[in-house]
């Protein structure tokens, strides 16, 4: 017994004793009535500084976690517009020790980490002394190459979504030509190319500009722009451009610079995602405005960034209905977890509270998953519903109380049944047999988030639990 819950079981029936059948809300899943399709739960690959003493352990136990424990299949691999300058100002700063300000070492690094010097005068020609990509290197050797092969261990990818950063506010003293759409275009090549013949891969998708309303040089028309120009060159390489864009800070600008953005003749073919973070212009008629343009142009949504434990499920659970969103991101890899390190060798590393109750749509729902209708008839249970590979349904319902609740629609079958609440964490309740068309009962002791999931057991194991009714 664990919060007032009893569960009895006859040779038929699955009795939950509760406060009466008539108080329960019932929600009802429609599988034919279908959605967006998951692209993945997305993070960004950083957990600490290469000079910190505590990265490589705790490396591997932020990874390990972060694969098995929250279930992330996607990282965002960042590249700043400095990897294309005559000086490797990440190499002098790694060499110097890593120092911070007001060292002069962090400032010279600072200060020039997005400043572009041209390789050339031509951008059809890459004269690669002109590019540095030593950061890149060691996030991709150090992050993304490990967890792809603990993701492989899993027998699953990952999702790499490889972002372009040009916060120019911070050059002092230096230049930038990436607002040039055709050496913006030779930088993204030469990525690509160092990418697939230094380590054998590319990027899954390209995120054109990390917040452009704190780029001055770009607008939505740039962004356009810039997605056609690149978008031959990658062509022309042999490789096939998918793009991410435009990643505003704020929703409002969001659809200003997407509207402008599309309106470059032939933008459009080539967008996969279209992309906002949440940190200004938030509401329910901006986020239905991205989600309307984004079914229009039959394209995936994406909230790539709200940092710090903003990222709730509640804000999930929006985002992914009324925002129809396929990719979603709420931290880096290290804001996961509770992080201690003071014992650089053997760092504590616990997960953090506002990600207990995202992991249980993280943990469940995986890519390819296929978002389908789910309908509560009253308040308190707010359900999403998905059907992964393999015909396995999945229903995550942010609880605003305590108490039971049935589920009609889901297809015969063992379904597990896991719960957290501010006081209980990751709870696993008695595995559940629905008979054909017949309705799953549940109930939750407190507000949280409970998942209901397709658990494929033995053939022995399922003769032993009994059905519900």
């Amino acid at each position: 017994m664990k919060h007032g819950i009893q569960l009895l079981f006859t040779t038929s029936t699955l009795l939950l004793l509760t406060t009466g059948a008539s108080a329960q809300e019932t929600i009802t899943i429609d599988s034919k009535t279908t959605y967006q399709t998951m692209r993945g739960w997305e993070n960004t690959a950083w957990i600490a500084d290469p000079c910190d003493p505590a990265f490589p352990a705790l490396r591997d136990i932020v990874i390990d976690r972060a694969v098995n424990q929250v279930g992330i299949d996607r990282l965002r691999l960042e590249v700043r517009s400095g990897v294309e300058n005559t000086t490797d100002y990440y190499a002098d700063w790694i060499a110097a020790g890593c120092p911070g300000p007001p060292d002069q070492q962090y400032t010279r690094w600072r200060d020039n980490r997005y400043a572009t010097v041209n390789d050339n005068n031509d951008p059809n020609t890459i004269n690669w002394n002109g590019f540095h990509f030593s950061e890149l290197d060691w996030i991709v050797e150090n992050i993304i190459l490990p967890y792809k092969t603990k993701m492989a261990k899993n027998g699953e990818d990952l999702f790499i979504n490889l972002c372009y950063v040009a916060f120019t506010s911070q050059i002092n003293g230096g230049t930038y030509h990436h607002d040039d759409p055709q050496e913006y275009a030779e930088f993204v090549l030469a990525t690509y190319l160092h990418l697939q013949n230094k380590y054998g891969f590319v990027p899954d998708t390209w995120e054109i500009l990390l917040e452009p309303d704190n780029v001055s040089q770009w607008d939505g028309t740039l962004i356009g722009e810039a997605v056609v120009a690149t978008a031959a060159r990658l062509t022309t390489a042999g490789f096939t451009p998918k793009f991410v864009a435009p990643s505003n800070t704020n929703m409002g600008n969001a659809i200003t610079y997407f509207d402008d953005m599309i309106a470059v003749p032939g933008a459009l073919q080539y967008l996969e995602e279209y992309s906002y973070h949440r940190y200004a212009g938030v509401s329910k008629s901006n986020l239905k405005a991205i989600a309307d343009r984004a079914v229009q142009h039959n394209l995936s949504t994406a909230m790539l960034e709200w940092w710090f434990d903003n990222a709730t499920h509640e804000v999930l659970y929006e985002d992914l209905t009324l925002g129809r969103n396929s990719a979603w991101q709420g931290s880096v890899l290290a804001g996961l977890f509770n992080i201690d390190v003071k014992d650089p060798q053997n760092p504590t590393v616990s997960i953090r509270d506002v990600q207990k109750f995202n992991r249980q749509y993280f943990k469940f729902v995986r890519r390819e998953a296929v978002r389908i209708d789910a309908q509560s008839d009253g308040n308190n249970f707010k359900p999403v519903a998905f059907v992964n590979k393999g015909k396995r349904f999945v229903v995550v319902v942010n609880t605003d109380t305590g108490g039971p609740f049935r589920i009609s629609g889901l297809p015969a079958g063992i379904y597990g049944l896991k719960y957290t609440t501010n006081a209980d964490y990751n709870i696993n309740l008695p595995p559940v047999r629905v008979a054909p068309g017949k309705i799953l009962n549940a109930q939750i002791p407190d507000a949280g988030v409970i998942t209901i999931y397709d658990s494929r057991l033995s053939k022995r194991r399922i003769r032993s639990i009994p059905a519900n009714p």
